[in-house]
């Protein structure tokens, strides 16, 4: 439903945005691949360990809530953020691809030093903060992420596929913290680092292509 609704919303939008299936499907792709909504949902059972199926049912939804706000708001605002500092958009797309491929290659070895790791179950305050699982999927990379998104498809219109992928990708995290919380400890670590691994090549591919990209503009090539 909200992939036909970006669809409508496209040929709204075309005259100004120009904007191609094609890049709301990569952005799509991206946020997902960022965001990792299947470690997410590992990272939101090691923090509710006490909290009851209905009280954890809440804290999806609140936790969900938490990260479109944080996206959609990031997707709205960082352009104009970047124009009052007087950003060139070449040179944003230039960092904010690197910081993006650092991400990917940083999963493709399974580390996760950009975004906050995720508590461990000795960790005290893990049961009652969500904080960590919010950090985690609409963090800096995120974020960055999402502004890149706009700048690269949409640097003088609406955000359209920023914000799509921003939908999409909090809805995502929802099904996988529900699906979490039916399957239990059934995931386990092997499944979660085949899926980081996986998402890692994907977020460091379109990484690259957003800086090689990028670099032919600033260069005029």
């Amino acid at each position: 439903m909200l992939f036909v609704t970006a669809l409508a919303f496209q040929g709204d939008y075309h005259a100004d945005s120009n904007v191609s299936l094609h890049q709301i499907v990569q952005a799509i792709v991206t946020v997902l691949a960022v965001i990792n909504p299947g470690v997410c949902g590992s990272i939101f059972l090691t923090l509710t360990p006490r909290l009851l199926p209905e009280q954890r049912w809440r804290a999806a939804v609140r936790v969900t809530l938490s990260i479109l706000i944080i996206l959609i708001t990031s997707a709205l605002i960082g352009l104009k953020i970047l124009s009052v500092f007087n950003i060139s958009l070449d040179v944003f797309k230039i960092v904010g691809g690197m910081i993006i491929a650092y991400m990917g290659f940083d999963m493709l070895r399974g580390g996760q030093t950009v975004a906050q790791a995720p508590p461990t179950e000795g960790n005290a305050a893990a049961s009652t903060s969500l904080a960590p699982l919010v950090m985690f999927a609409a963090g800096p990379g995120t974020i960055t992420a999402v502004v890149t998104l706009a700048a690269v498809h949409t640097p003088d219109g609406f955000p359209m596929t920023a914000v799509v992928a921003a939908v999409i990708g909090a809805a995502a995290t929802l099904a996988s913290l529900l699906l979490a919380i039916r399957l239990g400890s059934h995931i386990g670590r092997d499944t979660q680092s085949v899926v980081t691994r996986f998402m890692g090549l994907i977020v460091a591919s379109m990484g690259m292509e957003f800086v090689l990209t990028a670099l032919k503009a600033f260069f005029n090539v």
